[in-house]
């Protein structure tokens, strides 16, 4: 039973890495002190690739480092080389998963340097910011939906490992005497 228990353990892990999962994490791009603010940005997913990313930024009162609620927050992302292809979005609370970030979701259409501008119109002034990522070629379809297809492989691997396990210890044996036993009959 142990092996079992490992297996779907390992499974769980490998079917369900945190890379998958968009939202309020990931690696972080800036944490410095603009003006009055202290402000940090995290990207998701890690490693960063063409496609969907989601840009979270927390925002605090660099003296008091309360959570600086009002105001607004806009992520402008610039492909380096193309200007004309530049992205923005105006970060939310209800985009983020963690109410106390701000977040939005960006398309970024190809791999290669994004130059990105965080600008703060809150109470306690304006401030811009700024951080590049590089984002890496998106994955092949196949290779990113590859959970959705192994599952049923996983489902029979298990299956054969049980019966496996159940075959093993039904397993008949020569006795001494000339006639074959099994280990999980009784004797008398």
């Amino acid at each position: 039973m142990r092996p079992i228990k490992c297996l779907l353990l390992l499974s769980s892990l490998i079917l369900h890495p945190s890379s998958f999962v968009l939202g309020d994490g990931g690696t972080i791009r800036l944490s410095a002190k603009q003006g009055n603010y202290q402000i940090a940005v995290l990207t998701s997913p890690t490693p960063l690739r063409a496609g969907p990313v989601d840009i979270s930024v927390l925002v605090q009162n660099a003296n008091t480092h309360e959570l600086v609620r009002d105001g607004q927050v806009t992520f402008k992302a610039t492909p380096r080389d193309h200007a004309s292809r530049a992205v923005s979005q105006v970060a939310t609370t209800e985009a983020a998963t963690n109410k106390l970030f701000r977040a939005a979701e960006f398309e970024l259409r190809e791999p290669g340097w994004w130059d990105v501008e965080v600008s703060i119109d809150g109470p306690l002034g304006n401030e811009h910011a700024q951080f590049e990522m590089e984002a890496a070629p998106p994955l092949p379809k196949w290779l990113a939906l590859w959970p959705w297809f192994s599952w049923p492989a996983l489902a029979i691997a298990l299956f054969g490992l049980r019966q496996l396990l159940v075959h093993s210890r039904h397993r008949p044996r020569f006795a001494a005497d000339g006639f074959w036993k099994s280990h999980s009959s009784l004797d008398y």
